[in-house]
């Protein structure tokens, strides 16, 4: 199991906060578009966390990727026992009533589409019905630490980067 906690750790991944009506919210580091007809995304959560029984509940959730100057966020996200929503988090109750982190990357708000267990995780699927770039850099862990992306050019065929986009279900 460490070997491959550790081999995993060379793969680089957004830091996105999942949130939910409460508020609620904690840290996932796989959250990722599943779909683009219907907009699907998807992340995983571990069966033993505390918070997900919340966001199961609410059906909504927000996912938030942070923006590459939010660690703090994502370690507040990460930790038990903390004000997660307290004075240090800016935020706002989005579409669906879901809370969505202010300066992020980006963020959706979701309807809860399905979970299936996955191991020792859960499978989370959200239809998204809004979506919002902001922007910014995403904030990267990697290698056990957190760190930011410096884009070198596009891939093949790839047209260069726009404005910020919203996409309505």
């Amino acid at each position: 199991m460490e070997q491959l906690r550790r081999a995993m750790a060379q793969h680089a991944a957004a830091v996105a906060v999942v949130t939910g009506p409460g508020p609620v919210g904690l840290t996932v580091t796989t959250f990722t578009s599943a779909s683009l007809d219907p907009p699907l995304v998807s992340f995983f959560v571990s069966q033993t966390s505390t918070t997900w029984p919340r966001l199961r509940d609410a059906r909504v959730f927000g996912g938030n990727v942070l923006a590459a100057d939010q660690a703090d966020i994502a370690d507040r996200f990460a930790r038990r026992g903390t004000d997660r929503f307290g004075p240090h988090t800016r935020w706002w109750s989005g579409p669906l009533g879901v809370p969505l982190i202010a300066g992020t990357a980006c963020h959706v708000a979701c309807e809860l589409d399905r979970v299936m267990p996955v191991g020792d995780h859960w499978l989370v699927v959200g239809l998204v019905v809004h979506a919002e770039a902001g922007g910014v850099p995403p904030l990267l862990r990697h290698s056990r630490q957190y760190g930011r992306f410096q884009g070198i050019r596009p891939p093949a065929g790839e047209p260069e980067p726009g404005p910020a986009a919203t996409l309505l279900h």
